[in-house]
C-alpha cells in the first residue's frame, strides 16, 4: 500500500511545502515567476518596479507615464539533490518518507536559494557599515537605516537579515536586552529582535561569514579556475606569503565558495587549492570578494529580484513530475540504473538572481 502513495506528484508536493517552510530570502526580495519552461542558461526579460515623482500642484497636472522599466536575468543556477532509494524506503508512508528524504533533500536546496542570494546582496550592495566588535549600542544597524534613507529608499519592504553572529551581537546590547527597553521580553526569551530602526528584521545561517576558528590573513587576491573544478589558483595576494584557511571564503560573480584546505601564498600566489564544490564556469585573475568575516544585509524588498522557472519535464523518464505554488516550482525525477539495479530520485530547481537598485542594499560587515 506505501508504494502506491509515493508517486513523483505526491512527493513533489511534499518537496515543495517543505521548500517554502524553510526559505527565508526568497519571501523578502522582489518576485518574478512564470510557468514557461526554461533551460539551464536561458536569458528572460523580467519587469523593474516602477518609480514616480510627486512633483508640485500649481493648478493643473502632469501625468506621468507608468514606466517599470525591465532587466535581463540569466537562468542559470540549477540546484540538484540526487539520492539513490531502496525498495523499502518506498515502501514507508509519506510522513516516514519526508523525513528521511524529502526534508533533507529540501533543506539542502534552501539553504542554497538563501545563499545566493545573500551573496548577491552582499557583493553588490552599494553601501558597505563597518561592524563594531562588542557593540554596546545598535549604532551599527541605525547606520544602516541611515543609508536607506540618504538614498530615498521608500520605509515599506525594508528588511535586515542578520548572521547570527550580528544578530546575537546586537541582542545583547542595552538597548534590546533591557525588557524596558525593547517593549516586551521577546529578545530576551525567544531572540526575536522585531523591528528596528524602520527595517523587519531575521535571522539567516546563510549570511556569508567565515567557519575558520581563525580567518586567514589575506585582503585580496584574484581567482583563476577551469569550469567545473574543485580548485583554483589565488594570485595578487595582498602579502607574499599571506594566508586563507579552511572556512574561508570568496563571492565571484554572485557564488559563495569556500575553501577546503589551508593554503599559504608563496611570492603572493597559490598555485592550487581546494573549494567546496565546482565552479560555475571559468575565471583568469578576476577579482573576488572576500568572506573572511561576517556579513549581514539591509535592503528593501526592490533592491534584489528572485526569477524562478519550471523545468521541462524529461522525456525519457517514466515517472516525474512538477509542483509549483506562490512562485516556487520543484521538479521531481524517478530514476533506475540497469547496471547497479538502483533505484533513484532526484529534486531540483532552477532559478536566477539579479540585482535591480544597488541603492537599495547596505551590507553590514566585520
Amino acid at each position: 500500500m506505501g508504494n502506491t502513495l509515493l508517486t513523483p506528484t505526491v512527493i513533489a508536493n511534499e518537496a515543495l511545502m517543505v521548500l517554502e517552510n524553510n526559505l527565508t530570502m526568497a519571501g523578502l526580495v522582489h518576485r518574478d515567476y512564470s510557468t514557461e519552461f526554461v533551460k539551464v542558461g536561458d536569458t528572460v526579460t523580467i519587469r523593474k518596479p516602477a518609480k514616480f515623482v510627486a512633483k508640485n500642484f500649481t493648478g493643473t497636472t502632469s501625468a506621468q507615464d507608468i514606466t517599470e522599466g525591465s532587466v535581463d536575468v540569466k537562468i542559470d543556477r540549477f540546484r540538484d539533490v540526487s539520492v539513490n532509494v531502496t525498495s523499502k524506503e518506498l515502501s514507508l508512508s509519506i510522513k516516514d518518507f519526508s523525513k528521511q528524504v524529502v526534508t533533507p533533500a529540501m533543506q539542502a536546496i534552501s539553504q542554497a536559494v538563501d545563499c545566493d542570494l545573500l551573496a548577491v546582496g552582499v557583493e553588490k550592495a552599494g553601501k558597505t557599515i563597518t561592524g563594531t566588535a562588542n557593540a554596546t549600542t545598535l549604532a551599527n544597524i541605525a547606520d544602516i537605516g541611515k543609508a536607506l534613507d540618504l538614498n530615498a529608499v521608500p520605509a515599506l519592504n525594508r528588511r535586515l537579515v542578520l548572521n547570527p553572529t550580528h544578530k546575537y551581537r546586537y541582542a545583547l546590547t542595552d538597548n534590546l536586552s533591557k525588557v524596558s527597553y525593547a517593549g516586551d521580553s521577546a529578545v530576551l526569551r525567544e531572540a526575536l529582535l522585531g523591528r528596528i530602526y524602520g527595517m523587519d528584521t531575521y535571522m539567516s545561517q546563510n549570511a556569508p561569514d567565515t567557519l575558520a576558528a581563525a580567518a586567514g590573513t589575506a585582503t585580496a587576491y584574484k581567482i583563476t579556475a577551469t569550469a567545473g573544478a574543485s580548485k583554483v589558483a589565488l594570485s595578487s595576494v595582498s602579502a607574499a606569503t599571506a594566508t586563507v584557511k579552511e572556512g574561508d571564503g570568496f563571492i565571484i560573480d554572485g557564488y559563495l565558495y569556500r575553501f577546503t584546505a589551508d593554503a599559504t601564498a608563496v611570492a603572493g600566489a597559490v598555485e592550487e587549492v581546494a573549494i567546496d564544490q565546482p565552479i560555475h564556469k571559468a575565471f583568469d585573475a578576476v577579482s573576488a570578494l572576500l568572506v573572511n568575516s561576517t556579513n549581514s544585509l539591509g535592503f528593501h524588498r526592490n533592491g534584489l529580484a528572485l526569477v524562478t522557472r519550471n523545468l521541462e519535464l524529461p522525456m525519457g523518464a517514466a515517472k516525474a513530475a512538477i509542483a509549483s505554488a506562490n512562485g516556487i516550482a520543484v521538479r521531481v525525477v524517478f530514476g533506475y540504473d540497469m547496471s547497479t539495479k538502483t533505484d533513484s530520485i532526484s529534486f531540483d530547481t532552477i532559478y536566477g538572481i539579479k540585482e535591480l537598485d544597488t541603492k537599495m542594499l547596505v551590507k553590514l560587515v566585520g
